[in-house]
């Protein structure tokens, strides 16, 4: 079986580096702060709404619409060829788990404190079958044996595009005194994220942290975004280095 670096570092170009926590960055998800404010304006919208947000957002990488994370992160959940879903699979799996293996101690560190339970945040809609990021999720060793499904969708229409709800999740099992890692592939406006570490929160676990493996940047939407874009995206990423760093 090849290694996580087999299955990554052959496609270092696609992954941009979100910037260093810190002014200039988001101090929830490291996207772009709004009009001087030390939070992005989708953050500020998405953490108001909701009882119990989550401030402790880690991107892996950020991406635009179109470009090759971005064509990663769709296919392998919605890819028709089952190759393809399988091969994107991989890599999504790979750039997860050689995080949390490497820079798992710095998200600790930063969440003052341990996890000991792992879920996804599921889609808004019910399904019958294995979420992708979960079958991502179980193909490492570590996360799989601390990893549990924990939330349902409950009334979904009650999440947004820029607005969280208490409401859109509830969850499956008993939560109560569990440390929560929170993992989600893709993090637009924080509207699911922050309604499933709320409604966790709500049932009586503590989030530590969330990982999301790819933050997207409009940088149509803002003077901010385009110049937080432009940047990073000419910076070469590396998997030594996260965010979290000085």
């Amino acid at each position: 079986m090849p290694t996580v670096e087999e299955f990554t570092d052959p496609f270092l170009t696609s992954y941009v580096p979100p910037p260093q926590a810190g002014p200039g960055a988001c101090d929830v998800c490291h996207g772009a702060p709004f009009a001087g404010d030390a939070r992005c304006w989708s953050c500020r919208e998405t953490t108001s709404s909701v009882s119990h947000p989550l401030e402790l957002v880690v991107p892996i990488s950020l991406y635009q619409l179109g470009g090759q994370l971005h064509t990663v992160l769709a296919g392998y959940k919605r890819s028709s060829d089952a190759a393809v879903r399988r091969q994107h699979r991989y890599q999504v799996g790979a750039t997860l788990h050689r995080f949390v293996r490497d820079h798992g101690d710095h998200v600790r560190a930063a969440a003052a404190g341990d996890w000991n339970t792992v879920t996804i945040v599921p889609s808004k809609d019910p399904r019958s079958h294995q979420h992708a990021l979960e079958k991502v999720v179980r193909l490492g060793r570590t996360l799989a044996g601390q990893y549990r499904p924990l939330l349902e969708p409950w009334e979904p229409d009650t999440i947004e595009r820029a607005r969280a709800s208490d409401r859109g999740y509830r969850t499956s099992d008993d939560v109560d005194g569990l440390r929560v890692l929170l993992i989600d592939d893709t993090y637009t406006s924080g509207a699911t994220f922050q309604s499933a570490a709320s409604a966790l929160s709500l049932a009586g676990a503590d989030v530590v942290a969330g990982i999301v493996i790819g933050r997207v940047i409009h940088p149509e939407f803002s003077a901010e975004a385009e110049a937080l874009w432009e940047q990073q995206v000419w910076l070469p990423f590396d998997f030594d280095v996260c965010c979290l760093e000085p």
